[in-house]
């Protein structure tokens, strides 16, 4: 099963690279930048296509009805009508939730089929071949390639890419921007299979290391940012609340 997922992807990423082969020869910036415009738009349709707009402003009203009652019950000190309210908010929020769900599932269904693709692009794991003084693998973006070389020396992990020599955390250059060097590990899952290399490209450099995150912002920081306020601009002129 798991190999038949891997199989599919790899078609499909191939097919997504010779699509967006423009696109991605551009910044990363312009690239990431696009896609957010391009599917923040997509979502807010789908939200407007699947979603009973005149339904959800009625539950919203009459949520905003119940918060009101309950919070004037509450300035009242009135223990039963704070329950009876706070009960029937509950079963509003309820049937509002339930109201998203379908658009919600057509646009997890797009999620599906592109933000692995873009995760494989901007932050992707190397595959990597042991030899005798370490491990080889080669950074792909785009349709070029660079070498990767992977060695340990005393107890720290150094990447070699086009003569830089970086350490986990650190930062390097290839295809015209930086990237940054997160580390090595076993890969799976939808990955490629064994020890791999992972590097990210680097939107954001961050004046300190975060959890996870490391030292920069990567695509999916950089879309977040990026597409909220797109997402928020599209639903604005759709009348969605």
């Amino acid at each position: 099963m798991l190999n038949t997922v891997q199989s599919l992807l790899a078609g499909l990423f191939g097919f997504y690279d010779s699509l967006f082969q423009p696109l991605l020869g551009m910044s990363p910036y312009y690239a990431v930048g696009l896609f957010s415009l391009a599917l923040a738009g997509i979502f807010s349709l789908i939200y407007w296509r699947f979603l009973d707009i005149e339904r959800q402003k009625e539950l919203k009203e009459k949520l905003n009805k119940q918060q009101e009652k309950m919070k004037e019950a509450r300035e009242n000190d009135n223990t039963d009508k704070v329950s009876e309210h706070m009960t029937k908010s509950l079963e509003l929020n309820q049937k509002f939730m339930m109201l998203n769900l379908k658009p919600m599932i057509v646009t997890m269904l797009f999620v599906g089929l592109f933000f692995p693709w873009l995760g494989a692009t901007f932050s992707p794991s190397i595959p990597l071949e042991e030899t005798e003084n370490g491990y080889t693998g080669e950074l792909e973006y785009a349709s070029n390639t660079v070498p990767v070389e992977i060695q340990d020396n005393d107890n720290t992990t150094v990447m070699t890419v086009e003569g830089q020599e970086v350490e986990q955390g650190e930062t390097f250059e290839a295809f015209n921007f930086t990237w940054e060097f997160r580390g090595t590990g076993e890969g799976g899952w939808f990955g490629p299979d064994g020890q791999t290399a992972s590097v990210s490209v680097v939107f954001i450099p961050l004046p300190f290391s975060l959890w996870y995150i490391g030292s920069a912002l990567n695509w999916l920081g950089f879309y977040i940012i990026m597409a909220m306020p797109l997402t928020f601009a599209f639903r604005k002129m759709l009348g969605i609340a």
